[in-house]
């Protein structure tokens, strides 16, 4: 379908989890513009308990990747071949490089012009362009919004080789849980080997909700989902309203339980928990495999243009700060549905000039 601003809409997508991926850009755009609306009309919004975002999107990327390279084991003898790694490597890198690149660039223009805050000099650029800011160790003051690619490059990286080595030995059927359980304790340790850094909302922000270290465990609790799906496809679809309510019943646990700073449960299992409540919608939402309204159309749509607004809302409402201060602290209600036009403006002309043509080569790769 190609009907709306030339954005196209691939007939194969599933509309459940293109209404998951909306969902998901709609609590990053308002978690970062929800201050306008402080002392406004609309200011009880800005209370709504909804998840973080970039939660499910890892969830998401666990969930597509292990679901592709489980089936292509299973109709393969357990075989991973060279070919099918160097392809999606090429395809991943086609899909993730042009925009995170483009955006890194104009991050450190509007920096070197004081367009907007940032520190160029405190974190070079290099470790940007490699993916390794925020590994083991936090970053701040510029180019905040990167800080989730790394989690999922590396994910990407290594998750196809680690199925390559596991797979001499056995069966991804018996293999994936203990490699996913693996990676939810290797998080939760390395959460409690830093806590002592931990001592108010900022270093635990930049120092666990903002490390690969520590937000790994979300993409494989996605791939666990997949295998679940692979391996038990009668209960997948039988429990799916069940697992859902538990997912929404454990999410507002997640927003009734205390999260005391440096308590065993705020440092270790949080972040745990609020992923797994995450993936517990997964199973009902596979199952809404299409749409036949408009307003279906336009969630696909911006289902596609999510990266791209991943990338660019915060550079929208900081340099939005900086050339219209007065307009953005007086008029927040309308400053807020500005924000959320520029968003989208700027979003699309990104996936028109980058993001597409990249996306268009990356599809001959088969």
């Amino acid at each position: 379908m190609k009907n709306f601003l030339s954005i196209e809409v691939d007939r194969k997508r599933v509309f459940g989890l293109d209404l998951l991926r909306a969902f998901a850009i709609f609590c990053v755009v308002q978690g970062h513009g929800e201050r306008l609306l402080y002392d406004t009309a609309l200011d009880r919004f800005t209370d709504l308990p909804v998840p973080h975002g970039v939660d499910i999107f890892f969830i998401m990327s666990g969930f597509l990747i292990g679901k592709s390279f489980i089936s292509y084991l299973e109709s393969h003898n357990n075989r991973l071949g060279r070919q099918k790694i160097l392809t999606f490597y090429a395809r991943t890198a086609l899909r993730i490089l042009p925009n995170y690149l483009f955006i890194l660039l104009v991050n450190y223009l509007l920096v070197h012009y004081q367009v907007i805050v940032g520190n160029t000099k405190a974190f070079p650029i290099w470790r940007f362009a490699t993916f390794t800011q925020n590994l083991f160790t936090p970053f701040w003051d510029f180019y905040w919004e990167s800080w989730s690619l790394p989690v999922q490059w590396w994910f990407y990286i290594f998750f196809p080789l680690f199925l390559v080595l596991l797979s001499r030995f056995a069966q991804p059927k018996k293999y994936i849980p203990w490699l996913c359980l693996f990676f939810v304790v290797f998080s939760i340790t390395f959460r409690l080997s830093v806590a002592d850094h931990v001592t108010n909302r900022f270093s635990y922000d930049v120092w666990m909700r903002k490390t690969v270290a520590s937000r790994i465990e979300n993409i494989y609790i996605g791939v666990l989902a997949a295998w679940l799906m692979h391996y038990f496809p009668k209960q997948w679809k039988r429990y799916g309203i069940l697992c859902f309510i538990l997912g929404i019943a454990l999410f507002a646990a997640t927003r009734i339980i205390p999260r005391n700073l440096g308590s065993f449960y705020h440092n270790a299992v949080y972040l745990t928990i609020s992923a797994l409540s995450v993936g517990l919608w997964v199973p009902l939402l596979t199952r809404w495999k299409s749409y036949k309204t408009a307003v279906g159309g336009f969630i696909s749509r911006i289902s596609i243009l999510s990266y791209a607004m991943f990338l660019t809302n915060s550079l929208v409402i900081l340099t939005m700060d900086t050339v219209c201060p007065q307009f953005m602290h007086h008029h927040g209600v309308l400053a807020y549905g500005v924000y959320w036009i520029v968003v989208l403006a700027v979003s699309y002309l990104l996936h028109i000039l980058v993001e597409k043509p990249f996306v268009q080569l990356r599809e001959r790769i088969k």
